[in-house]
């Protein structure tokens, strides 16, 4: 039998905690339905990791997911017992503890980290120091540094895995990469890449409530980031946009992207959540009139990430609300589903490329990554097929 060593960076937040539940009931030898079986032999939180070089503890019990899934300190609660803890300085000490164990290329390390987690050097080193795999949801070091930087993480394809960057339920990236690949020249990107924006749109749309009510369910649904402004200043569906981009050999950063937010600067400003919320319906009459403008035009709006190539060779980034027609491809989008449309030299007019996923959800994060995970598998088995 075949089995994945897998640290996983972030285990213990929401998408940490369903990407653990899933393995467990689906992935793990103690699953029994997996020819393959994830072993995950660390995990980290922002102090430290819990390590066992065997496989964690918390694999061997699936019946008792319940008491941990919902909650990170119930989590932590449930872990404390288990498997030693390793306080850390840097995530060096945790390759170090690896090396020592004799594991070395042996692990593949899955980055749930986001927000102010900034995991660059780490991924750098993984990639030119060590024989380990990466698969990562984390976008800011695809994103926020030089194309350098980009490139040099994403050349080995094979120990890189980045699918989860961008609509982690779909295969965006994926297919951007196979354009690149056969020279198929990209005109065009229209997007909305935020399942979280697009849930807004789509609510407000109704005309039913104002816009913070939306944003407080939006809140209390797991749609939004901890902070709801890290949603609404747009600059994740940047990000995502300049992974795109940059995938099909585009050199962009962030400067170059016209970026406007969902709401007014001067909202998004606030630091602490809860003044936020309250004070983000200072926005209620601002949004509606958008809103309303849009449908006295026949039209409705979307947070949409736009790339265009000029006839000169230039190009254009722009992220923010735009109003669309109802009947459009991105009109026609519903609650927090994503979609991008994607005009190259071959597909294009009547033939756009349009691929369209699942979006807000930790549980749609977690697939993504377990399905590219195991994609990587070395030596994956094949089995019967159980056919139903």
């Amino acid at each position: 039998m075949a089995y994945q060593n897998v640290v996983v960076l972030g285990g213990s937040g929401n998408v940490g905690r369903e990407f653990m539940s899933q393995v467990i009931q689906q992935d793990t030898g103690f699953s029994k339905k997996h020819l393959n079986p994830t072993n995950v032999i660390a995990l980290t939180d922002s102090k430290g990791f819990w390590f066992n070089r065997h496989g964690l503890k918390i694999q061997e019990n699936p019946e008792k997911i319940h008491k941990w899934r919902d909650s990170k300190d119930k989590f932590k609660e449930y872990m404390q017992d288990l498997d030693e803890y390793y306080q850390y300085d840097n995530l060096s000490d945790l390759l170090k503890l690896i090396k020592d164990n004799g594991m070395s290329g042996e692990i593949a390390f899955v980055d749930i980290t986001a927000g102010k987690d900034d995991l660059r050097d780490f991924h750098l080193a993984v990639i030119n120091d060590s024989e380990e795999t990466i698969i990562t949801a984390n976008k800011n070091p695809l994103s926020i540094y030089s194309t350098d930087v980009f490139s040099t993480l994403t050349r080995y394809r094979e120990r890189y895995g980045f699918l989860c960057t961008v609509m982690a339920g779909a295969n965006a990236v994926s297919n951007l990469l196979d354009y690149y690949d056969t020279s198929e020249i990209v005109n065009k990107i229209e997007a909305c890449f935020s399942g979280t924006l697009g849930y807004l749109c789509a609510e407000l749309e109704k005309g039913e409530r104002r816009f913070s009510e939306i944003l407080i369910d939006a809140k209390n649904m797991g749609y939004t980031e901890p902070h709801p402004k890290d949603d609404l200043n747009g600059l994740d569906v940047a990000r995502k946009l300049i992974i795109c981009a940059r995938t099909f050999g585009h050199n962009v950063s962030m400067p170059d992207v016209e970026l406007e937010g969902f709401i007014d600067e001067s909202f998004l400003n606030i630091d602490d959540v809860d003044d936020f919320m309250e004070s983000v319906k200072g926005a209620d009459q601002e949004i509606k009139d958008k809103v309303d403008s849009a449908k006295a035009r026949g039209k409705t709006l979307r947070y949409v990430a736009n790339f265009s190539l000029g006839e000169s060779g230039n190009s254009t980034f722009k992220v923010g609300l735009k109003e669309v027609l109802p009947d459009s491809p991105l009109g026609t989008l519903k609650g927090s589903s994503n979609k991008v449309i994607v005009e190259t030299d071959i597909f294009n007019g009547d033939k756009k490329y349009i691929i369209e996923s699942p979006g807000a959800g930790p549980d749609v994060t977690a697939w993504g990554l377990r399905r590219e995970l195991l994609s990587r598998l070395r030596g994956r088995k094949g089995g019967d097929y159980k056919l139903t």
